[in-house]
Order: C-alpha cells, then structure tokens, then sequence
C-alpha cells in the first residue's frame, strides 16, 4: 500500500526536481527514493515502472513550458505576442535545459497520449499567432520554422557553436525573431492577396 501522504505528483515532482539537478541520465528509483525519503522498492508501490514515471516528467515538462509561455503571452498580440513567446521560450530552454530534454526525448516515447499531449508546445505559439490572418496550412508551417529558430538557438548555443564571434548571442536571437515576424507578415498579406 503507497506510503501515507505521498501522491503520484509528489513523485513526479521530485523526480522534475532530480532531473533539473542532477541530469536526465541521472535519474534512477534509487536516487528518487532517497530524495523522497523511501525506500527504492517502496517507490513502485506508487508507480508501475521508470517508463511511467518518464511519461509523468514529460506531462510536467510540457505543462511547465505552456504556463511560462501563455504567462508571458497574456495580454499581447502579434509582434509582441510573438516576440515574447520567443523570450519565455529561449529562457525556459536555457535556464532549464534537463526539462527541455524531456520535452524533445517526447516523439521518441512510445507513448500515443504522451505525443498527443506534446501538442500543448505548439499551443501557445498557435495563440501568439492568432492575431496574424493566416491560414491554418500558413499556421501549421509558421509554428514548425519558429520552433526550428528557437530550438536552434538553444541548442547551438548549448554546444558552444556561438562562441567564435564577438557579437552576443540574445542580438543574433532578436534579430531571428524579427525576421520571422516579418515572414508572418508577408504570409499574412500572401493570404489576404489570395482572399481577394
């Protein structure tokens, strides 16, 4: 019977918590159950195997990511809307990288509820979008190359590929992002030539 007090949350809290320690590949029911104050075989009264608690993470993971970029979307629209899904973005997968990797392990699990719920990342960028007049064939290509610019960066900058020049990297970011608002608006009167 699980522990008193422990929920399957609690859990996959702590093993977020873990992840953004110590590393993805660090976490093991040996760790987590120290973390939480158990014993490791008292672990799986909670949980039925290390895959479901990944599945957990990854739900954590994107729910996360959503909240920081509708958060930082509220109240906006177009460019700004979109510049600012930009920044919570770059941020989130900067400042946490090991819950970033969960996200993009997701297409990898075998797991169609788990792929299903990684539609919650194109969310907020559909939103920020919104204010455009696109459509939906222009939205779904316009989130696929924002995602391609925003994950560039992090991960570019994560390798070290951006320290041979001395310009700073959040300028080279900014003017990416420009550019794809202006792409937005060139699409945007492509759509309402065509509609004409």
């Amino acid at each position: 019977m699980p522990g008193k007090g422990l929920s399957r949350e609690d859990i996959v809290t702590a093993a977020a918590e873990l992840i953004e320690s110590d590393g993805l590949d660090r976490l093991s029911a040996r760790e987590l159950a120290a973390r939480l104050h158990i014993k490791a075989a008292s672990l799986y009264n909670h949980i039925r195997s290390m895959d479901e608690l990944h599945t957990g993470v990854g739900y954590y993971a994107i729910a996360e990511l959503k909240r920081a970029q509708l958060q930082a979307i509220g109240g906006k629209s177009r460019d700004d809307a979109v510049r600012a899904l930009a920044e919570s973005y770059y941020r989130f997968g900067r400042g946490r990288p090991e819950l970033y990797k969960v996200i993009l392990s997701l297409p990898m699990v075998k797991n169609d509820a788990l792929q299903v719920a990684a539609g919650d990342v194109v969310e907020p960028i559909m939103s920020a979008m919104s204010g455009y007049d696109l459509t939906m064939e222009q939205k779904m290509h316009l989130q696929r190359v924002l995602r391609s610019i925003m994950h560039g960066f992090i991960s570019q900058e994560e390798a070290g590929c951006f320290r041979h020049f001395p310009v700073h990297v959040s300028e080279s970011y900014r003017i990416a992002v420009e550019g794809f608002i202006l792409l937005l608006k060139n699409m945007e009167n492509e759509a309402r030539h065509e509609n004409k």
